[in-house]
């Protein structure tokens, strides 16, 4: 068996190290550190999205525990103007408040190219009774869900009813009103 200097010997193992880590070990690793920084997008793109799913869900739960208040605002301002059951409310509330409804007239419906905007519906009524029953309608308007704006309210002429006997009398007035709601 030959000789091999022990020099070379560690000089020729240090070279086979070298090229085995050059071109077996090196690829390897650069490929650990490309999956690695690989790993930590993946982790940083599911973190986002976790959060923003988690925002998401949050903002639901937000939206169903305000579901009350939400159907308020719908039954204030309703997207649909349904004109007979506006009809129907304004004659029961004038009904329940001692008013006769004498005449209702739709006095003008803007409509509005823009969407999402508010159009206003313009009510005209006639109606006959005495102050307090006006003054419990108005209260009526004003307590509602929907939103009523009085634009005018105009009086008539009025007629004394009640006996002599009575110390009080009431007298029934004519009145013109202007009432308006709005829709989206």
């Amino acid at each position: 068996m030959p000789h091999i200097d022990k020099p070379i010997l560690i000089a020729l193992i240090l070279f086979i190290i070298l090229i085995l880590v050059f071109f077996v070990v090196s690829p390897e690793y650069q490929k650990f550190k490309d999956l690695q920084s690989e790993l930590g997008i993946k982790k940083a793109e599911y973190n986002a999205q976790k959060e923003y799913y988690s925002a998401i869900g949050q903002t639901y739960y937000d939206i169903k525990s305000k579901s009350e208040d939400i159907a308020k605002i719908d039954n204030a301002l309703p997207s649909d103007p349904n004109l007979g059951k506006l009809v129907y409310y304004l004659q029961e509330q004038a009904t329940k408040s001692g008013l006769i409804m004498k005449s209702l007239f739709l006095t003008k419906s803007s409509t509005s190219t823009a969407e999402n905007s508010v159009k206003d519906i313009a009510f005209s009524l006639n109606l006959v009774g005495n102050y307090s029953a006006l003054e419990n309608f108005v209260s009526y308007l004003e307590k509602s869900a929907r939103l009523f704006d009085i634009a005018s309210i105009s009086f008539g002429s009025g007629e004394t009813s009640g006996s002599e006997a009575q110390f009080e009398t009431q007298s029934v007035f004519s009145f013109s009103m202007q009432v308006n709601t709005h829709t989206y």
